[in-house]
């Protein structure tokens, strides 16, 4: 049965009403009641936002949190319709051309909103089918990096970030930072350099690689490195990341 075009519009004005109070408001409904469900809605709304961006939201003025957060609910138009999802709107609100920028922006803005919402992210993935054949030996055969471990590159510090950090202006090294899911289900975060950046790197890259092999790799790109040093630390934290469930197992190379 299809709904009344007149029922239909006034589905759109009662929506309407509670995204923007002031610039659509209702004459349909009570004014007390209507205000019952516009706070509904907007407390529900910054509640999720405020869980998934605690760091962000804790450096903004707290008039400035409630507006983006109203503003968010005016303009944007969310593509799923799960709570969990909610960080996510919000991430691709901010890079859309459909935000305007306000002076409180900080410049680390985006970086540091997609990783707080990495850890909601990997608390609700679902979990890998599981690879057969894989084995221990982390250097005779492949590592195969867990698809719940996340290497990331920002520009900014975001893992340093807070009400007594706030850097305008991006070191010259970015910040690598490996999120990751552990057998145990717990979301972790670990600082990377530029050595555990690439061999992460690398065992994407090159998936017909040993982890010996990749670690020569390694050895020829660092030429003013002592090699058998390099080898030894490269081995201990393909075993470490094994351990930690970074990585799988090891996938069988073709001899």
């Amino acid at each position: 049965m299809s709904v009344p075009d007149d029922y239909r519009e006034a589905l759109k004005r009662f929506a309407g009403a509670i995204r923007d109070p002031e610039g659509q408001p209702n004459t349909e409904v009570e004014a007390r009641r209507m205000k019952i469900y516009q706070d509904l809605f907007f407390n529900n709304l910054n509640t999720f936002l405020s869980n998934n961006f605690p760091v962000f939201k804790s450096l903004m003025p707290e008039q400035w949190w409630r507006q983006e957060v109203r503003r968010f609910m005016q303009i944007h138009r969310c593509q799923s319709p799960l709570f969990s999802e909610i960080g996510r709107e919000y991430i691709d609100y901010v890079n859309s051309d459909e935000r305007l920028l306000t002076p409180e922006d900080p410049p680390f803005m985006a970086e540091l909103l997609h990783y707080e919402w990495v850890e909601l992210a990997l608390q609700i993935a679902t979990n890998p089918e599981p690879e057969p054949g894989l084995h221990k030996d982390v250097m005779a055969g492949h590592p195969v990096l867990s698809p719940l471990a996340w290497p990331l590159e920002y520009r900014y510090p975001v893992h340093q970030i807070g009400p007594t950090y706030q850097p305008q202006e991006p070191p010259e090294q970015p910040t690598w930072v490996l999120v990751y899911r552990s057998r145990d289900r717990r979301v972790s975060f670990m600082a990377l350099n530029a050595f555990t950046a690439r061999l992460l790197a690398l065992l994407e890259a090159k998936p017909g690689l040993s982890g010996r092999q990749l670690l020569e790799q390694m050895q020829s790109e660092s030429p003013g490195v002592d090699p058998d040093a390099l080898m030894t630390g490269g081995e201990l934290i393909l075993q470490e990341f094994y351990d930690l469930g970074i990585i799988l197992g090891a996938r069988i190379v073709p001899g």
